[in-house]
């Protein structure tokens, strides 16, 4: 990215690469911010499942910081398998916070009103949604990018 930002030709290209150079470092904040979070907040320690956002944090933020230094083959596309990974495991938790909290409420998710419930319950849903939104940035950034 950094390179690619330094080589650009025309301001449209320059543009286009600080835009994305932008969002890969909302990426690598993101995957820094998340798994510090995961650990303050003890996260990782209750179940298997709870460590999934860790350690998409702890495999994310290396492989977003080499696209700063090489956007090649070689590491774009681990680091798109990575980002689709970060956005599906986003959603599937996502998916279980609700149905977790719908339990605890006794609702059901399939109507309005126990949707709602579970989605204000104790497990946060939106916080599952955060590594989907930097799944589907990372994907967006490495997607966008041709081989040269």
């Amino acid at each position: 990215m950094i390179e690619a930002l330094l080589r650009a030709k025309d301001e449209q290209s320059r543009l286009l690469e600080l835009i994305r150079t932008i969002f890969l470092l909302l990426c690598a904040v993101g995957f820094v911010f998340y798994g510090v979070e995961h650990w303050v907040l003890d996260h990782y320690l209750e179940s298997w499942q709870s460590r999934i956002p860790l350690y998409l944090s702890v495999v994310g933020f290396p492989l977003t910081v080499l696209m700063f230094f090489n956007r090649g083959p070689l590491v774009r596309y681990p680091f798109l398998l990575w980002m689709a990974v970060s956005l599906v495991a986003g959603v599937v938790g996502a998916y279980f916070h609700l149905q977790w909290n719908a339990a605890d409420a006794e609702v059901s998710i399939w109507s309005w009103r126990g949707f709602i419930e579970a989605f204000e319950g104790s497990r946060p849903v939106l916080a599952a949604l955060a590594h989907t939104h930097i799944g589907a940035v990372g994907l967006i950034i490495g997607l966008t990018i041709r081989d040269e």
